[in-house]
């Protein structure tokens, strides 16, 4: 009976110690509104295809002529290789267009929705 009771509390353990990182992923609903996309248009400055998001960095030249460094949070790497993207389609000084869930705060920074490169290539 020990030895039961000892083998199914480490099977316990065990799950819960490999389940605990998807308790750890951030929910985007808290810091990003959904309901109301946007879309910039800039010049890439950084693209970086690395976990758990990649990023990637936008000048975006405002109204006032201020540019302003948009922060844009991308799927996973292997997410993105998955849905064609490779390091190469973004280089800095390529212009883009990018929608997406802007961030409550008012900061320049999105969850990226549709990237669309000034070739016309579709990145989502």
């Amino acid at each position: 009976m020990k030895q039961r009771t000892l083998v199914g509390l480490a099977a316990g353990l065990l799950l819960a110690t490999a389940c605990g990182p998807l308790f750890g992923h951030h929910n985007t609903v808290s810091k990003y509104d959904e309901e109301h996309p946007v879309t910039v248009t800039g010049t890439v400055k950084q693209f970086r295809m690395v976990n758990p998001h990649g990023r990637i960095e936008v000048e975006v030249k405002e109204e006032s002529g201020a540019v302003a460094l948009w922060d844009i949070e991308s799927g996973s790497a292997s997410g993105l290789y998955r849905r064609g993207w490779r390091t190469s389609d973004l280089k800095p000084g390529d212009r883009v267009t990018a929608t997406g869930a802007p961030a409550v705060d008012g900061s320049k920074s999105m969850v990226l929705k549709k990237l669309v490169t000034a070739g016309g290539k579709v990145l989502e």
